[in-house]
């Protein structure tokens, strides 16, 4: 006798696998305009009460109500998984981590630069230490992370992390690799043909990486224009990663250059604040920063329509949290952000951050089902529940990969 959710049913094509979740006291679909969301829009979680999903072969056929859903012939053969008393939602997304970084990476001296590199790891030690974090961060609900390499000082390293990120690819974790140049590493006419034409086109050749990001500063303004001119050119992504003040022509290379997004303390009140914005670059918040007191309220940015994405920095400097949960409360009490921007901030904006919007960061047909059932009855719980991790259920591609164990007594 076959499975329930294996054999075709009406209207099914011969070997679909369906997965039904239902009876969800809210399903946050986060369906909307294309783009990042701005202004009024990240306060849109487009919510279905008694929620479902229908899932096929790990992609989202049909979300809507579960009387609605569950009515559908394709349903009616489907795996159930009761939701019933909890919310549904998409997966997290961490747009800032390091998985390719020494063991102890959060010890950093005042500045937030890592004391050690790569260099010296073994790639076999570098796999177990990335292996630990991704079963973490699946069980906090990320399955989407933009992992950078700025723990490797040269191109050799940084073929190293990124064929890490290759090797992990979707063990559990979708990686978005971000090819990062280290602050001041580009001083010279030597150093920028060294990058452009070797570093550049080894990784795009390898199909290691296609998001490059930037380290900018005042003093690093020239070298960085240029390299951002080689990277686009190249048909990089752009980040930019804003080391001290973020003056305007910081903001005018980040927008001559296209960036996708930028990472630092962004002036939001500015003509090009808005241009980045209107251009769909992400101002991405760290976690890390917010616990270092760099950050004030955003309801300014969010009023000037900048579109904001939070992260943890998890690995990179300073003290950082990966769990996201946390994350949302520190976007409520330190940034004054309400529950449903700061759930937009660490999914659906994220995912802009990392162009992968079109796979992950809202529950759309047609999507990877990467879904999370959360322990509450209402979103705004999970703000509220300091310290709490209230991930019961998590879905990658519509595989369970985290299931929380109950409570036994005996």
């Amino acid at each position: 006798m076959k499975k329930p959710g294996t054999e075709p049913g009406p209207g099914t094509s011969s070997g679909a696998r369906w997965t039904l979740i239902r009876g969800a006291c809210q399903v946050l679909t986060l369906r909307g305009a294309s783009g990042p969301r701005r202004g009024i829009a990240m306060s849109d979680l487009n919510i279905i009460p008694d929620g479902a999903v229908l899932i096929r072969d790990g992609v989202i056929e049909e979300v809507g109500t579960t009387r609605r859903i569950e009515n559908l012939a394709s349903a009616r053969l489907a795996r159930e998984i009761d939701a019933t008393g909890r919310i549904v939602m998409p997966a997290f997304v961490d747009a800032d981590i390091a998985l390719a970084s020494p063991a102890s990476p959060a010890g950093s001296r005042p500045g937030g630069k890592c004391e050690t590199d790569i260099r010296r790891v073994s790639g076999r030690r570098l796999l177990g230490e990335a292996s630990s974090i991704a079963a973490d961060l699946a069980a906090f609900g990320v399955l989407t992370v933009g992992a950078h390499t700025l723990a490797a000082p040269d191109l050799q390293n940084v073929c190293k992390a990124l064929r890490l990120h290759q090797i992990m690819q979707s063990k559990p974790l979708r990686i978005r690799s971000v090819f990062s140049v280290i602050a001041g590493s580009v001083t010279g006419e030597a150093d920028l043909a060294r990058v452009s034409q070797v570093w550049m086109p080894a990784i795009l050749r390898k199909k290691l990486a296609t998001l490059m990001e930037i380290p900018v500063s005042d003093e690093t303004i020239e070298g960085a224009r240029k390299l951002a001119s080689a990277a686009a050119a190249a048909g990089y992504n752009i980040r930019i990663r804003v080391s001290g003040p973020t003056t305007p022509k910081v903001l005018e290379l980040a927008y001559s250059s296209g960036a996708v997004a930028l990472i630092g303390h962004v002036p939001e009140f500015s003509d090009m604040a808005r241009a980045l914005a209107d251009l769909g670059c992400v101002k991405v918040i760290t976690a890390s920063r917010i616990l270092a007191g760099a950050y004030v309220s955003k309801r300014g940015a969010i009023r000037d329509g900048i579109p904001l994405a939070m992260a943890s920095g998890y690995r990179s400097v300073g003290e950082a949290t990966a769990n996201p949960q946390y994350q949302l409360n520190l976007a409520v009490h330190a940034l004054g952000m309400t529950t449903a921007e700061a759930i937009v901030a660490v999914t659906y904006n994220a995912a802009c951050s990392l162009r992968l919007s079109h796979v992950t960061g809202s529950l759309s047909p047609g999507k990877s089902a990467d879904i999370c059932i959360m322990n509450v009855g209402d979103y705004r719980e999970l703000a509220r529940r300091v310290g709490h991790h209230d991930t019961a259920f998590v879905m990658r591609a519509g595989k369970v990969v985290y299931r929380r164990p109950s409570l036994t007594l005996e």
